[in-house]
């Protein structure tokens, strides 16, 4: 599709890597909620954009 596109594919990859590492961090000192929850909320964000500009969310 072009550049953007490409972009906003590799900004959804990130956000859900960072998703996936605050979860594997569950049960652990390290774990906070929020930080997880701040990183759902980032991904369906991306997934919002990268789906309203013609593509399908990874």
């Amino acid at each position: 599709m072009g550049q953007a596109h490409d972009e906003m594919a590799e900004r959804l990859v990130r956000a859900k890597r960072q998703v996936t590492e605050e979860l594997a961090k569950q049960g652990t000192p390290e774990y906070d909620h929020r930080a997880y929850e701040r990183a759902v909320e980032a991904e369906r964000k991306v997934s919002d954009e990268l789906e309203q500009a013609g593509g399908a969310p990874a």
